[in-house]
Parts: C-alpha cells; sequence; structure tokens
C-alpha cells in the first residue's frame, strides 16, 4: 500500500491553499494575504518561520533531526520583533580574530576536506564537482608562498572562476548543486577578501549583495522533504550544512564590512536564522558515535539571537571553533571574555 503522502516529512513554507492554487504566498500569519483577501481558511504544513515557540520554522527542526516528530502539533506564537542593531568602532582585535577565524576556513578544508560549514561524509562516493574544484584552488592558495607575482595570478583567476562559480549556481540544476556551487563561492571569497598581503580593496556592496542573495537563495530553495534514502546521520547533516552555510554567508558578509568599513548591520532575518544546539554532532566521525551524542531533538533548536545571547552570557558549555566566530561576529566577543559557564550544562536556557 502507498504511503500516505500527508504524513510524509515536508519543508513547505506556503500556506496549502497557494500550494493547491500554485500561487505564490507570503507566508503571513495568520493568514497569508492572498487567503485574508479571499476571506479563506489558510492553513500551514508548517508555521511561517517568525511565528513559532522557539523563533524558528519547525521546517527547519525536521530537516534531518528526528522523523518521529514530523505530525506532531505545534502551537505557534508571534514573537517581539527583533530590531537592526548596528556594531560600530568595534574592538580591532575582535575584528583580526573573525577575519584570521574566515580567512582559515579555505586551509582546513584544504588539509582535511572538512571545514565548519562543509563535511565530507555528506557524500557516499565523492565531492561534487564544485566543491572538488574548490578543494584544488585551496590547495594551491597554500602553495602560493610568499611571491607577489604568484599571488597576484592567483587572484585574477579566483576572481574569474568566482564570477563563473556565482553564474553557475544560479543555474544550479537541483538544490544539491546550488549548495556545492554555494560553498565553492563562500571558500573563494574567505581567499579574495581576506588575503595576507595587506592590501586594502575598497568595500563593494555588489559582493556583500552576492553574499546575500547565496544565504537567501539557499534558504528559499531548501527541499520541501528530504531523501527518504538518507540516513539519519547523512539527513542531519545534510540540514547542517544548509544551516552552517547560509550563516556562514552572512558571517563573511559582516566580517568583510567590518574589515573595510568598521561598522556592519545585522538584519532581524539574520538573528532569526534556525541553529542547532548540539554542535558537537558535526564533529562525530562514525554512524555510532552521532547516535550515542545525539540528543532530545524536540530541544535542539534556536534561533542565531538565542544562541549568541547565550555565549554572550556564558550558558554555553564547550565552545566550539564555529560557535567563537559566531560570538565575535554576532556580539563583538572572545572567548576569554565571556564568564565560564557551569560544567554540566551545554546551554541553560
Amino acid at each position: 500500500m502507498p504511503a500516505d503522502r500527508s504524513k510524509r516529512l515536508t519543508l513547505r513554507r506556503s500556506c496549502q491553499a497557494c500550494v493547491k492554487s500554485k500561487r505564490r504566498c507570503d507566508q503571513g500569519w495568520p493568514r497569508c494575504g492572498r487567503c485574508l483577501g479571499k476571506d479563506i481558511n489558510c492553513e500551514y504544513v508548517n508555521a511561517p518561520f517568525t511565528v513559532t515557540s522557539t523563533g524558528i520554522s519547525p521546517a527547519w527542526q525536521y530537516m534531518g533531526v528526528d522523523y518521529s516528530i514530523a505530525n506532531a502539533t505545534f502551537t505557534p506564537q508571534i514573537l517581539a520583533p527583533l530590531q537592526l542593531e548596528m556594531m560600530k568602532e568595534p574592538d580591532p582585535n575582535i575584528i583580526q580574530l573573525l577575519v584570521a577565524g574566515l580567512r582559515d576556513l579555505p586551509v582546513k578544508f584544504a588539509q582535511n576536506n572538512k571545514n565548519i560549514f562543509i563535511h565530507p561524509d555528506l557524500y557516499t562516493n565523492v565531492l561534487p564537482i564544485p566543491v572538488r574544484e574548490i578543494h584544488s584552488i585551496c590547495k594551491l592558495n597554500i602553495q602560493t608562498g610568499e611571491s607577489s607575482r604568484v599571488t597576484f595570478i592567483l587572484s585574477s583567476m579566483l576572481r574569474q572562476h568566482s564570477a563563473k562559480i556565482y553564474r553557475r549556481l544560479n543555474q544550479a540544476a537541483s538544490f544539491e548543486e546550488l549548495l556545492g556551487y554555494s560553498q565553492a563561492f563562500v571558500l573563494i571569497q574567505c581567499i579574495l577578501l581576506f588575503n595576507e598581503d595587506g592590501t586594502k580593496r575598497p568595500y563593494s556592496e555588489v559582493i556583500s549583495a552576492m553574499l546575500a542573495g547565496v544565504a537567501g537563495k539557499l534558504f528559499q530553495q531548501a527541499p520541501i522533504q528530504l531523501p527518504h534514502a538518507l540516513s539519519p546521520r547523512r539527513a542531519w547533516l545534510f540540514a547542517e550544512s544548509v544551516r552552517r552555510t547560509i550563516i556562514v554567508c552572512f558571517m563573511l558578509r559582516s566580517a568583510y564590512s567590518l574589515n573595510t568599513r568598521k561598522y556592519s548591520v545585522r538584519t532581524p532575518f539574520v538573528d532569526s536564522l534556525p541553529f542547532d544546539l548540539r554542535t558537537n554532532l558535526w564533529d562525530n566521525d562514525s554512524d555510532i558515535a552521532w547516535q550515542d551524542a545525539l540528543s532530545d531533538s524536540r530541544d535542539s533548536m534556536v534561533s542565531l539571537h538565542e544562541w549568541s545571547d547565550g555565549l554572550a552570557a556564558g550558558r554555553v558549555y564547550d565552545v566550539s571553533s564555529f560557535s567563537a566566530l559566531i560570538l565575535a561576529a554576532c556580539k563583538g566577543r572572545a572567548v576569554f571574555m565571556i564568564p565560564t559557564p557551569p560544567v554540566d550544562y551545554h546551554m541553560d536556557r
């Protein structure tokens, strides 16, 4: 007997009426604009992004976390709007800490096939073409040394490759391809924007807009259903890779602005991005170790705003390199500047 389609895990964010009519949904709550105008019922499989009790969409909670809660009932709550926050004249040491951490991402990837937002275990056989290409480029970047002529030639090549990748990600035939090109684009920008030759390039609104556009495209085109063939760990790695790539896009955009203009603006959308508390799962290298470290999925997701607040208040134990970059980007603080949390808490909420 075929499976009941209505009970399948879905990441759809549009309301049922708009899906049925094949119309664009503005995801308004409690009724979208179209349903409100027609005075008809407006029902969501997943509540809109800004109205859940945790500040994130249940759709993002479902992305590979726990298939057993796919049919759970949620009671949406409207949160108070998050305010724009402009970080002016931050500590230069914090800026350099953030820049150094992002500059190190291509190096880590070249050395280990892995960094804070790319995980090799997501792929069964070989890395996707765009990820494999950027791996070779990252290795070449390490090998160039201090030769100014070689560095100039490499930078020129990277700018051309960056333009090609950006065109291809806008023409991606699948979401997996889009994710691969997006990750490659981010790594190239980490090399170009934070080169070590001391050259300060003028701030480019185009580059900033491209980074924001990549993050927005990933968020908007996230698949409405995860492949059933994925194991629980690979499903989680897929979802976490998407979440982390989006966060790193905005982190890179912020660091670029801080490094060139000495200020950065964070928006409510960035603060509302979903974040998985269980950062230790990223570094569990086997299905068994991953399963052993798995905690209760129902309480694992918070917003980036909640997570950064918890970091700054010292409510997070065992801060990872990913968390340290978030702390610098969102709060302008280093790990040594925060209180030491209780050893028996991962995050005390």
